[in-house]
């Protein structure tokens, strides 16, 4: 069995059945009980729904020649509606250098962005939508969301809106600290 694909049905999403992570802890505190997993509770669920989110959009981001990454770029520069840096793109996709190089490349390539001189800073580059890029990231961006919208079919309503709030918290604790 893929170890991304979990043999719950949707109809199980809401209910106190074990899941992957459950199995994870459990097998952690046969081998070494001494350890304090509960972290896992949280920290393995997000890992493992971003993994399976990301896997499902990819999919989705196929028909248009995307990745998921690429994808990240065209959403971000279209949602700030005016030229970027390269090192903004890469603060605010939280990717590494070496990777947005790569991904602007290959979307410049297509024609989806182009790169111009920063005139405030003579070494820099402005990188800006194109036409092209616009309009393919306004096909794709519904596609994405209704993606989303599907794998989040099963969750109660009732839970959305708590999921989000500490989810929002689980956030401002992860990005408020220390950096390792």
């Amino acid at each position: 069995m893929n170890h991304l694909v979990s043999s719950r049905s949707p109809d199980d999403a809401a209910d106190d059945a074990p899941d992957a992570v459950d199995e994870i802890r459990a097998g952690w505190h046969r081998l070494r009980p001494e350890l304090d997993t509960t972290a896992v509770d949280i920290a393995g669920r997000l890992i493992r729904a971003s993994a399976l989110l990301v896997r499902a959009t990819e999919e989705r981001l196929a028909a248009f020649e995307l990745t998921r990454g690429e994808f990240d770029v065209l959403t971000t520069l279209r949602r700030l509606a005016a030229p970027q840096s390269p090192t903004t793109l890469r603060t605010i996709g939280l990717a590494s250098a070496p990777a947005v190089t790569k991904r602007l490349h290959a979307l410049e390539r297509r024609r989806l962005v182009l790169r111009t001189a920063n005139p405030a800073d003579g070494r820099g580059a402005l990188i800006a939508l194109t036409d092209e890029g616009t309009a393919l990231v306004d096909a794709a961006f519904p596609e994405v969301l209704d993606v989303e919208r599907e794998l989040l079919a099963a969750v109660p309503e009732s839970l959305r809106e708590d999921a989000a709030q500490g989810l929002r918290a689980v956030l401002a604790s992860i990005e408020a600290a220390p950096k390792q």
